[in-house]
């Protein structure tokens, strides 16, 4: 799949920032290594934020396929997995792609949005890409490039985030910290255009090119 830079154009604002209590990823930085358990699938993607340093999340939820709808717990927030790609966490180093994994029950997903700086939500809940975890399932969801108030070709500036694709790379790099799921690693198939309701600050819709529509 070729690069893709998708602006993130403002569309409607939130007062309240959307609050989730989510899985952490697994902390490379640390010697220990979590396993999936049978029921569990494992989320890998690489991200890069050179130009935003801070704490900062791609944001992966649950969801019913079904209602069309984010899957909440007992508290009302959403659940699912927050993926950081800061610089300044988990030892990652600006200029990089830096490897990101999350342990998550296998289910239905959907690239809900991210984060800049733990304040500050982009929702993708006008049309994002959702797909299925199998039990078991080691998969890459892609590499991601983040950027905040760039400029665009119309001399406008926009939150934006680039996705691209390099799955035999990731492998390389999985291996690194699970040699024995490395060879497990495939691609997801994701479908453009889940909807759900918009909790955040800024309401907007995200595809990821050559997806299903």
């Amino acid at each position: 799949m070729g690069k893709e830079i998708a602006a993130l154009a403002s569309v409607l604002l939130l007062a309240s920032a959307a609050g989730a209590e989510l899985i952490e990823q697994v902390d490379l930085a640390k010697p220990e290594r979590p396993q999936p358990g049978p029921s569990d699938a494992v989320i890998v993607l690489r991200a890069h934020a050179s130009k935003m340093a801070g704490d900062n999340r791609i944001l992966f939820y649950r969801y019913d396929l079904v209602a069309g709808r984010v899957v909440t717990g007992s508290d009302g927030k959403p659940a699912g997995a927050k993926l950081t790609y800061s610089y300044t966490v988990f030892g990652g180093k600006k200029g990089e792609k830096a490897l990101r994994i999350a342990i998550v029950p296998a289910g239905d997903y959907v690239l809900a949005g991210r984060t800049s700086n733990a304040n500050y939500t982009d929702t993708f809940c006008f049309g994002a890409p959702r797909f299925t975890l199998a039990p078991g399932s080691i998969t890459y969801v892609g590499d991601y490039e983040m950027f905040g108030l760039e400029k665009m070709a119309d001399g406008e500036r926009r939150n934006a985030m680039r996705y691209s694709s390099d799955l035999e790379g990731t492998r390389t790099d999985l291996a690194t910290a699970y040699p024995g799921l490395a060879q497990r690693l495939a691609a997801w198939s994701p479908v453009n255009g889940a909807t759900f309701r918009c909790q955040g600050d800024e309401f907007v819709a995200y595809s990821v090119p050559a997806a299903q529509p």
